[in-house]
């Protein structure tokens, strides 16, 4: 069989077993937003102080005579350690937040009928006798 450029031949492995999660919408927005409070924290931080590192190794190294343009690096290396420090602590304080919130939709998860390792299939789960039929109260 000849490939075209439609059709990509691909080999699929199976797994033995996947676990899913049901998530209501609160909780799956509530994850995009963890997430991306956290990276952009974290993105912001790793460029603000590396700047603000470069801006002051070139002033100590540099001489520069317009007192201007000095006046202006000393503005952006203060601003940028101090917005750099602002995002380091809303990251560090924030670490645990996501994989806290992930727990609890975990948490929220109600295990499948039968025994651990031998859960029932649907097909088994509609031949349990009803609480209608005297199985019950």
């Amino acid at each position: 069989m000849k490939p075209d450029d439609a059709h990509i031949p691909a080999k699929r492995y199976r797994l033995r077993e996947v676990q899913t999660y049901e998530v209501v919408r609160d909780d799956f927005d509530g994850i995009e937003t963890e997430a991306m409070n956290i990276g952009t924290d974290f993105a912001f931080a790793t460029a603000c102080i590396p700047v603000a590192i470069t801006l002051t190794v070139t002033l100590k190294t540099v001489t520069i005579t317009d007192q201007t343009l000095k006046d202006a690096f000393l503005l952006l290396a203060f601003t940028c350690y101090i917005l750099g420090s602002y995002f380091a602590v809303r990251a560090w304080r924030h670490r645990g937040h996501l994989k806290s919130f992930m727990q609890k939709i975990r948490d929220n998860q109600v295990a499948p009928l039968g025994e651990k390792d031998g859960e029932l299939e649907s097909s088994e789960l509609q031949k349990l006798p009803s609480e209608e039929a005297g199985g019950g109260k």
